[in-house]
């Protein structure tokens, strides 16, 4: 990357942040005082309470479903080609999901389900007697003998389970899986139920954010939040702060809740009009782990029984997976600014790996290819970049004279170089502005390689994992700006841009250029060594590209080509060389 490009990269940049702090969407997040807790003054510690007592309160607080709330726990094991599930009779809720086609940061199978003590789905309302009723607190009738069963392809599976409540009131859940699908069908029929919950509403609701899968934490936890998708736009919760639980409530039509980390993402996605959305998150202090609700709340329309129906999404966060779900699920992937970089990413970028990918089978080959494509197509902005840069080079000395000359007068100066440039055929912005026009591309290219799963856990050379940094030795402690471990590819992105600087034409004088053709190479190798290995691979190549570009620019030059600046510039030295001699006489 020459300074043009620094340049350029440092001018967008700067837009950014002025554009993210003054144009983001106002979040309402409420925060919740310690005072508001649900444990009240003065009260007994659970722990402490006798069992009998204990029970009695549980039943007590549960009203008409008390008597569901005893009862024995019978699990349901459902596998198919991209998951292993595990069901649970109590709650009719969903325990463990464990994917077969990815591994977490020490290659080992894991389960996204991160509240495995009480599952993950439940149907939350509170009844007309006041009784808050959470359904992962009873014990549902399981309707299938089977205990486990295995499926593939398009082959589907139903596991039901039924709740009566008294003999008019029951509720009941069908869970359908599919062979080669991450997507379940979720059904949730209430019968009797037409005036048995207070408001006539009750939310659907995912508890317990996504287990953490990646060997940085941090990182991994500055990824996760909770979403939604309602009224054509995207609200995001971020449990950035331990000494604040964050709450959004939003009213009107939901495509979909949804929770996520870094790679993986569980969904609700309702079939028919929801009342609105509800979030919540909150982090432990002391730990990088954020936890999230994410709820959809549904009326209860008029009838005696009301049948539901939903899907639940858990799986990759990978944009080919989630996109023909034509919901808008993968608006939740971070792509930069919805006008400018995510169309770059969403319509060029991904398209092009997806084609590789079909034809290549290393993603590390993949952008090398990327990269020769990239500085191919952008090949006549070089050139003309290059070009321009040589015409200024070589206006140098009349510039210099023009500002000695009118050092005291700007306007004037500002006049006679506009003449010069004009006279001349040079456009001062020509050497940068070809690189700001590829600034969207390559800020696109910096989102798709830091969060997509396409590079996750494939390797290329000595980097075992292209998504995360080509560490070949840890520090075991962190060096300011630098980070605690040595990355190659930024090391050797530092010498191709120390290479790229010697030989490009620069306007600047020697000492000028002794401080960037150091100050640079610096900058790449600091910001880049933290970053994933398949991004520090896309920016070397592009930089060992551009070196062969510009040799063969420098080497293809015709001496007519090369003479024509400078020609330029000395038919300007006379005329102002005559102005001199007449003020003398």
């Amino acid at each position: 990357m020459d300074r043009n490009s620094v340049i350029g990269f440092a001018l967008i940049a700067a837009i950014m942040m002025v554009w993210l702090q003054f144009m983001k969407p106002q979040q309402k997040v409420e925060l919740e005082k310690a005072a508001t807790r649900t444990e009240l003054v003065g009260q007994t510690p659970v722990s402490n309470i006798p069992a009998a007592t204990a029970a009695a309160a549980r039943l007590d607080s549960l009203g008409a479903f008390s008597s569901a709330s005893v009862g024995t726990e019978k699990v349901v094991t459902i596998e198919n080609d991209l998951v292993k599930a595990t069901l649970s009779s109590k709650g009719a809720t969903l325990k463990s999901l464990v994917l077969k086609k990815h591994l977490d940061g020490k290659r080992l199978p894991f389960d996204l389900v991160s509240a495995r003590d009480k599952g993950a789905l439940s149907m939350l309302f509170l009844s007309n007697d006041g009784k808050r009723i959470d359904t992962r607190d009873l014990y549902f009738r399981d309707l299938d003998a089977t205990t486990s069963r295995t499926i593939t392809g398009k082959e589907k599976v139903s596991v039901s389970y039924i709740l009566d409540v008294d003999a008019g009131r029951n509720i009941k859940v069908t869970y359908t899986f599919t062979g080669d699908s991450y997507v379940v069908d979720y059904d949730l029929k209430l019968t009797g139920f037409g005036s048995s919950i207070a408001g006539n509403q009750y939310q659907l609701t995912w508890d317990g954010g996504l287990a953490y899968s990646e060997k940085d934490m941090v990182d991994e936890a500055g990824n996760a939040i909770a979403s939604s998708y309602i009224g054509g736009g995207l609200v995001k919760l971020d449990a950035k702060d331990s000494k604040q639980v964050y709450k959004e409530e939003q009213s009107g039509k939901a495509q979909w809740v949804a929770v996520r980390n870094k790679y993986f993402v569980a969904a609700l996605i309702p079939a028919r009009g929801t009342e609105g959305v509800f979030l919540n998150g909150s982090r432990k202090a002391g730990s990088d782990f954020e936890n999230y609700v994410a709820a959809l709340k549904m009326n209860l329309p008029a009838g005696a029984v009301v049948d539901d129906k939903f899907q639940l999404y858990v799986g990759p966060l990978d944009y080919n997976t989630v996109k023909p779900l034509n919901v808008g699920l993968e608006k939740i992937m971070d792509f930069g600014w919805e006008w400018l970089t995510r169309p770059f990413a969403e319509y060029i970028i991904l398209p092009i790996f997806t084609l590789m990918n079909k034809y290549i089978g290393n993603y590390g080959l993949i952008i090398i290819f990327f990269a020769f494509l990239i500085k191919a197509v952008t090949y006549p902005l070089s050139m003309a970049s290059t070009k321009s840069m040589k015409k200024m080079s070589a206006l140098q000395p009349v510039m210099k004279e023009l500002q000695e000359k009118y050092k005291d007068n700007p306007a004037k100066m500002q006049s006679e170089l506009g003449r010069i440039y004009k006279e001349a055929g040079v456009n001062p912005l020509g050497g940068c502005l070809p690189t700001v026009l590829q600034m969207p591309l390559l800020f696109a290219m910096f989102y798709v390689f830091r969060s997509s799963i396409q590079l996750r856990q494939h390797s290329f050379l000595w980097a075992k994992d292209l998504s995360v940094p080509d560490s070949i030795l840890d520090f075991g402690f962190k060096l300011p700006l630098y980070g605690d471990h040595i990355a190659v590819f930024p090391i050797l992105m530092g010498i191709t841009v120390f290479v790229q600087q010697k030989i490009t034409p620069t306007t600047q004088t020697n000492e000028q250029m002794k401080v960037m053709t150091w100050m640079f190479p610096a900058m790449m190798l600091l910001f880049f060594n933290n970053m994933p290995a398949g991004l520090g691979l896309y920016y070397l190549m592009f930089n060992i590209f551009s070196v062969a570009q510009q040799f063969y620019i420098n080497s293809t030059t015709t001496p007519e080509e090369k003479s024509a600046a400078a020609l330029q510039a000395a038919a300007h030295k006379p005329v102002q060389s005559a102005k001199k001699g007449g003020r003398k006489k």
